[in-house]
């Protein structure tokens, strides 16, 4: 059935004029414009009934609705992190036309802040979530050098919650009204959350991490060698100690390297010395191999076993090089996408107080990085 639905999006056999083809989309866009103003009229119509009769114009519910009608409907090429987008802007077109008379407020806008941050797909996934779920909002990307002025920035706009990425999860808890403990033991933040302008810190790193690699492997007790000092390894690190495992801290320079294993109350060693370690699980917990730089590996392959689990917690792309060295070699491997669904479902449930529609993010994240 599916593959019947999906020829019926073929062009037509022998059809490979681009100049025909260029007239057939012509016409279907002159189709869409309509159906478009057709669906509008139709929306205006309703908000005037609602304006009339006392209603709230903005039904969130109703929306969802529509999309995931129309998520269960779409087989054809058309991605749903395409679909998502589309499904927005034909919302905010009706929601112009129904509020003229009625003004709907402002919608909450989330953010995530990172430096760099152009391969992130973490609008994809919350964007996604929160049209699922019915819920109001938008989520945007912003390169950012200074922390300071964006956490103002967060502040002064209003800004309902951000996410923290690199390099700044650890500079941004100076800035900060509250820091859940969690995090403060952690000594790295990626969520914040605004309550009324009192901008709140939590980490949801540390149980992304520890679920993901949960997924795979038996985690508690064993010897885990973490790749990094930044606030990634720093998350990982504290989640895998609380689960009683010996962790060992190996970074390329010796100073953060042994200040992440002082304040975790782990061992460090340099590089130069992985070789000569015994560990079940090795963690990349750097960006290193991340789009666009992956070719690159944190580590020589030849410093693997067979039977070790290792975990990247880079996400893009999906199959590492680091991965993909490890699994040759007899590894079990555990991509970053698992723990980025995961570590991004708390900062949802955080910001929006609703249960996070995990299944959905996944699978848009995993359609966007497919797609690549």
């Amino acid at each position: 059935m599916k593959n019947m639905q999906q020829d019926k999006y073929k062009p037509d056999a022998g059809d490979d004029n681009i100049n025909s083809l260029r007239r057939r989309i012509d016409e279907i866009d002159a189709q869409i414009l309509d159906l478009i103003n057709r669906r509008l009229a139709a929306a205006r119509h309703i908000g005037e009934i609602k304006n009339r009769t006392g209603k709230a114009v903005i039904d969130s519910s109703r929306e969802s609705q529509v999309y995931r009608r129309l998520a269960s409907l779409n087989e054809g090429p058309l991605r749903n992190h395409g679909l998502y987008r589309i499904f927005r802007a034909v919302i905010a077109a009706g929601r112009e036309i129904q509020t003229i008379d009625n003004p709907a407020g402002i919608a909450p806008l989330y953010m995530v802040i990172g430096n760099p941050i152009g391969h992130s797909l973490s609008p994809v996934m919350h964007n996604s979530a929160l049209a699922f779920s019915g819920q109001d909002g938008h989520y945007l990307a912003f390169r950012v050098d200074d922390v300071a002025a964006a956490v103002e920035g967060i502040r002064g706009l209003g800004i309902g919650g951000a996410s923290v990425t690199i390099p700044h999860k650890i500079a941004v808890i100076k800035h900060l009204d509250v820091v859940d403990p969690l995090a403060a033991d952690i000594g790295a933040v990626n969520t914040v959350v605004n309550r009324d302008g009192i901008l709140h810190g939590y980490n949801s790193d540390c149980a992304g991490a520890v679920q993901a690699l949960s997924e795979k492997t038996a985690v508690a007790h064993k010897q885990v060698v973490v790749l990094g000092a930044g606030g990634a390894a720093r998350a990982i690190g504290f989640g895998l100690k609380q689960k009683g495992c010996r962790v060992t801290i190996v970074n390329r320079t010796v100073s953060k390297g042994e200040k992440l294993a002082g304040d975790l109350g782990c061992r460090f060693e340099p590089l130069s010395e992985l070789k000569k370690l015994s560990c079940h699980i090795v963690v990349n917990a750097t960006p290193v191999g991340m789009t666009p730089d992956v070719n690159s590996t944190p580590l020589a392959p030849a410093l693997l076993a067979p039977g070790m689990v290792v975990m990247d917690m880079v996400y893009n792309p999906l199959q590492t090089r680091f991965l993909k060295a490890a699994q040759s070699i007899g590894c079990t491997t555990v991509d970053g996408l698992s723990m980025f669904v995961h570590q991004g479902a708390v900062q949802f449930e955080l910001w929006t107080g609703n249960k996070a529609p995990v299944d959905i993010m996944r699978q848009v994240v995993l359609e966007a990085l497919e797609n690549q």
